[in-house]
């Protein structure tokens, strides 16, 4: 395929998002655990005039995601970049208790996606031309709160390992690059609520906007990490 291939994990509303906005780049390959959503954004793909699929992938399981990227390379030949967007929030009172089984049921999905996908698409994302790992976190990691303690300690320990990731890729085009947020929402969630501020959020369509110029632009600098929350 001569066309730059895009892993997208994650098929919320950011997942969406970028997906829809790749449609012109990129052959678009949307990753979810619920397969219904993952075939809804691949669809919604397709009718913006873009080449997509879809599957649904345990991305804990590493073994699972290597027979993954080697059906993707068999059939595709390549695999440009990799953009995480798998989420999942929960806070607590304050650190107690609860915080811990904050951690317990999150920190799999913040983190340990991360781990697994970075390892399985590392020598592949080194081999493309302008190879991409892209994360979206969080702007609590700078200043945590007694109620997110879980969620900002996962990304926190996500960025940290994407880092590590970013230096591994120092002796090859590849690069790593984190993109903050406070909070994602998008056009329809507004239209809804026309009477709800959403104070600091991001709009989808703006993080769309910012991983296609990641992507689009070789130049980002690996190790990168992009607040787009910034001058709001």
């Amino acid at each position: 395929m001569s066309q730059p291939v895009a892993v997208i994990l994650g098929a919320g509303i950011g997942g969406s998002a970028v997906a829809t906005k790749l449609a012109t780049t990129c052959h678009v390959v949307v990753v979810d655990r619920d397969p219904a959503l993952a075939q809804g954004v691949a669809t919604t793909v397709e009718r913006a005039g873009g080449s997509a699929e879809w599957a649904s992938v345990d991305l804990l399981d590493l073994p699972a995601i290597t027979a993954f990227r080697d059906d993707l390379l068999a059939r595709l030949g390549r695999v440009d970049a990799v953009i995480h967007l798998v989420g999942g929030w929960q806070g607590s009172p304050t650190v107690d208790a609860a915080a811990l089984s904050a951690w317990d049921a999150i920190a799999p999905g913040v983190f340990g996606t991360v781990q697994t996908t970075s390892v399985a698409f590392r020598e592949t994302l080194m081999a493309a031309p302008a190879g991409c790992y892209a994360m979206v976190s969080s702007t609590a990691t700078a200043k945590p709160t007694a109620g997110n303690a879980a969620y900002a300690t996962a990304k926190a320990a996500a960025e940290t390992w994407v880092r590590a990731l970013a230096d591994s890729f120092k002796d090859s085009p590849a690069r790593a690059v984190i993109v903050a947020v406070k909070a994602l929402v998008s056009q329809a969630q507004r239209e809804q609520n026309p009477d709800k501020a959403y104070p600091g959020y991001t709009d989808t369509g703006d993080l769309a906007a910012a991983i296609a110029g990641i992507l689009r632009d070789a130049t980002t600098a690996n190790g990168a990490r992009i607040d787009l929350t910034e001058g709001r």
